[in-house]
C-alpha cells in the first residue's frame, strides 16, 4: 500500500483542463500482454500503469478523434463504507455522418476495451483493465438545419479503483508507436 504524502497546490504550474482531441482505443482481445500497476513504492507508483502493453499481431490502439472541448473524464465514488471503488466515465463527440463511424458505433458497442485520453499538459491516463474493461456506447444526431451539430456522441464506462497513469508506448494498429511519456513517434517497422 502506497505512503501518504504531501498534496500541495499548481505553485505556478498551468493546470489546464479536458483533453487532447486524439483518444486511443483498443479491445481487451486484441492485447497479449494488459500490464498491471507498478509494485514499486515510490509516490505515484500504485496509480501507474508498468510498462507497455503488448498486442497480438496486426493489432493495436486505433485513433478515435473527439472535437475539441467534447471530451471530459470523470472519476466518482461507487460502494459502501469499507468497500469503495470508482465508477470512470468519459465521453467524446465525433463529427459527421459516414458509414465508417456508423460501423464503429454498431461494432464498439459489443467489445471491452481499454482507452488512453491525453490532458493538454500530456499525462496519459487509462480506462479499463484486463478484466474490467471500458464499454463504449455511442449514439447519433443530425443536427437541426438551424443549429446543432451533426455526429456521433460516444461515452465510455469502466469500473476501477481510480485514475490510472500510463507512460509505456502507445502501440497503434499500423505499427508505430507513440511514447506516452515523451509523445515521440516511432515508425511502423519495414512497410516497404
Amino acid at each position: 500500500m502506497a505512503d501518504l504524502t504531501d498534496l500541495p497546490g499548481p505553485q505556478g504550474k498551468d493546470n489546464t483542463p479536458g483533453l487532447k482531441s486524439i483518444i486511443y482505443i483498443a479491445p481487451l482481445i486484441w492485447f497479449s500482454l494488459i500490464k498491471g500497476f507498478k509494485t514499486t513504492t515510490a509516490a505515484g507508483d500504485s496509480v501507474t500503469i508498468d510498462g507497455s502493453h503488448q498486442f497480438l499481431p496486426e493489432k493495436g490502439f486505433i485513433k478515435a478523434y473527439g472535437t475539441n472541448d467534447s471530451a471530459e473524464l470523470k472519476l466518482d465514488p461507487t460502494g459502501e463504507r469499507d468497500g469503495r471503488g470508482k465508477k470512470a466515465t468519459f465521453e467524446f463527440f465525433n463529427p459527421g455522418n459516414t458509414p465508417e463511424a456508423a460501423e464503429f458505433d454498431r461494432t464498439i458497442k459489443n467489445l471491452d476495451c481499454i482507452v488512453l485520453l491525453q490532458t493538454p499538459d500530456g499525462v496519459v491516463q487509462q480506462v479499463g483493465a484486463d478484466g474490467l474493461g471500458c464499454e463504449i456506447l455511442g449514439s447519433y444526431a443530425s443536427g437541426k438545419l438551424s443549429g446543432g451539430r451533426r455526429g456521433y456522441t460516444f461515452k465510455g464506462e469502466a469500473y476501477q479503483n481510480g485514475n490510472q497513469f500510463y507512460k509505456g508506448d502507445i502501440v497503434l494498429k499500423d505499427g508505430s508507436s507513440v511514447n506516452a511519456a515523451t509523445g515521440v513517434i516511432t515508425p511502423a517497422q519495414g512497410g516497404g
